[in-house]
């Protein structure tokens, strides 16, 4: 290889941009020829001195403010509900195909233990009517207008209180009594 050739591959040649041939044919040519071994020098201080200003900018911007001015954008934009439903949806969706078919066999499964629970239990059980009867055994009363029947038959006890006097209670026994 030479000058006429190696020069315009020079600039490729330091950025590393050439097949392995060239590349070890240029570095070839260039360790034999001061003239293009010299030009990749300049190439070297110009790149060193790229780096160098590019270094002293960054270093005079103050980075700790950037933060500062990004964080409550970042918080104050929280997607909307319906954003989030549409996300959510689609990353779901294709999700679905797949866990279908087990959603619906564990639906199934539970139906089933269900269905076989009710069938278990006892008719009696399902069928029997809440006791919430109440008994009075006794009452006590200084007041001769409060009454107090049972029937044992029926199940039913009558507790009668009246603001009248004397013989109000004992009619409404004799009545209690007498429709029975």
């Amino acid at each position: 290889m030479n000058c006429r050739e190696t020069r315009p591959l020079l600039p490729l040649f330091f950025d590393g941009e050439l097949e392995g041939r060239q590349m070890r044919a240029v570095a070839l040519h260039s360790t034999r020829c001061p003239d293009c071994e010299d030009e990749l020098r300049r190439f070297e201080r110009v790149q060193e001195a790229v780096v160098a200003h590019v270094d002293a900018l960054v270093e005079e911007v103050d980075l700790g403010q950037i933060w500062a001015g990004v964080a409550p954008r970042l918080e104050s934009r929280a997607p909307s509900l319906p954003r989030r439903l549409h996300t959510w949806w689609e990353e779901w969706q294709f999700g679905w195909m797949l866990r279908g078919p087990a959603f619906v066999a564990a639906a199934a499964a539970i139906l089933l233990a269900l269905a076989s629970w009710q069938t278990d239990r006892p008719t009696e059980d399902i069928a029997r009517p809440v006791d919430n009867t109440a008994v009075v055994d006794s009452m006590q009363s200084n007041s001769d207008s409060v009454a107090l029947m049972t029937d044992e038959e029926t199940n039913t006890t009558l507790l009668w209180v009246m603001d009248e006097g004397g013989g109000a209670v004992e009619r409404v026994v004799e009545q209690w009594e007498g429709s029975r």
